[in-house]
């Protein structure tokens, strides 16, 4: 029999072995989410001209009211996956980046920079630290999802430059073979998004309830 492979476990061995530049990614986004907080905590105004701006509670949109039934939770958990796998993911990280691969870490720290404006520091009679506790969890697993979705760009960038002077043809054969490496990525890019999603669909309005 010919072995089948696991697309998971072979997206989880990718991590590994470039684990170092996972971690780096790591580092540079959550600086960039601690400079947008620290210009919130010293301008107010460009926090609530932020906040204004996005128009949203959460990371994910509005919140669900404390006592919403299970199937408007899950609709709502399914609008949010829409919107952060189908377009913030797919459609402003891994298609774009296919053709201009420098364009996932510029997007990625405009929204890290703007997360870090908007929803890390409390805004008094706007944002409290209640409201935002549970918005960190949401963050770190929805954050670490584009982080992935990122990584998978720039190691596709890394191949292009390796292969530069083996000429067109060849650069462009091992540039196709990374993007279809680098797709088995987005997997754990959905399964965090999804965890995501119903966190901030299930629990996010559960403890909202609560105080």
């Amino acid at each position: 029999m010919v072995p089948v492979n696991n697309p998971l476990s072979d997206a989880i061995s990718i991590i590994r072995k470039d684990w170092k530049l996972l971690a780096g990614l790591n580092a540079l986004y959550f600086c960039i989410l601690v400079i947008g907080a620290a210009l919130a905590l010293i301008s107010p105004g460009l926090h609530m001209s932020m906040i204004q701006f996005i128009g949203a509670e959460t990371i994910g949109g509005q919140l669900n009211p404390p006592h919403a039934g299970i199937v408007e939770s899950l609709e709502t958990a399914g609008g949010y996956m829409v919107s952060s796998f189908g377009l913030n993911t797919l459609g402003m990280i891994t298609i774009p980046s296919i053709i201009l691969p420098l364009w996932a870490p510029v997007i990625g720290s405009a929204r890290f920079f703007i997360w870090g404006v908007t929803y890390v520091s409390p805004l008094e009679g706007v944002l409290t630290m209640q409201n935002l506790l549970p918005q960190y969890v949401a963050m770190l697993i929805e954050g670490e999802a584009y982080i992935i979705a990122i990584f998978a760009c720039i190691r596709q960038l890394i191949t292009a430059i390796d292969n530069m002077g083996a000429g067109m043809k060849w650069m462009l054969r091992e540039y196709a073979y990374a993007v279809l490496e680098n797709l088995k990525l987005i997997i754990v890019v959905f399964i965090l998004l999804a965890i995501a999603s119903l966190y901030q669909a299930f629990v996010i309005p559960a403890l909202a309830g609560l105080f």
